[in-house]
């Protein structure tokens, strides 16, 4: 679990150096920003995903250790597709969301001359979290999915095939070996 934790932080890190060197804002002006577009329970309920997806990524990578490493890699990358699937969810559930409280404000405000404005601006910071979620959630999600079925796919292919025969009788036996 520190493992993934460590990988999660520097992955933050990473980020918050890359948009401050792009936008030139400051890390906090950053962090600041995230928080007020997206919310602090999405970016609470994505960053608990991602850690679990990383922590299966972890413990896909520790599965050759394991005597059945075949079922214990299988179990951690069916426990990570499904994180990766829970930030898919998540990123179109609060699209929704930021519609709904979008299109629900509107209904309740009456448009005048006077009151055009705020509930433009308003209606503008409902629509731009409810998409950025999308935005954010979505590639995420790929890209994670992506890495644990590639690294599955590695570690299977990782061992290479050696017949002999076994004691006793002159039928081949196949095992795998782990480099």
């Amino acid at each position: 679990m520190m493992q993934a934790m460590s990988l999660f932080l520097g992955l933050i890190v990473i980020i918050i150096s890359l948009a401050t060197f792009v936008t030139g804002m400051m890390p906090a002006q950053i962090l600041g920003w995230g928080f007020e577009m997206l919310g602090g329970i999405f970016l609470l309920l994505l960053s608990a995903l991602v850690i679990t997806a990383m922590f299966c990524c972890v413990r896909l990578i520790e599965s050759p250790r394991q005597a059945s490493s075949d079922l214990e890699r299988q179990k951690w990358l069916q426990a990570g597709l499904q994180a990766c699937n829970g930030i898919a969810t998540l990123a179109l559930t609060f699209t929704l969301l930021g519609i709904s409280l979008g299109i629900g404000q509107l209904s309740n405000s009456s448009l005048t001359p006077d009151s055009i404005d705020k509930v433009i601006a308003s209606l503008t910071d409902d629509f731009s979290m409810a998409f950025l979620t999308s935005v954010i959630g979505l590639p995420l999600s790929a890209i994670l999915r992506t890495v644990l079925i590639v690294l599955n796919a590695s570690l299977a292919l990782g061992g290479t095939p050696a017949t002999g025969t076994a004691s006793g009788n002159d039928r081949p036996v196949t095992t795998l070996s782990l480099s």
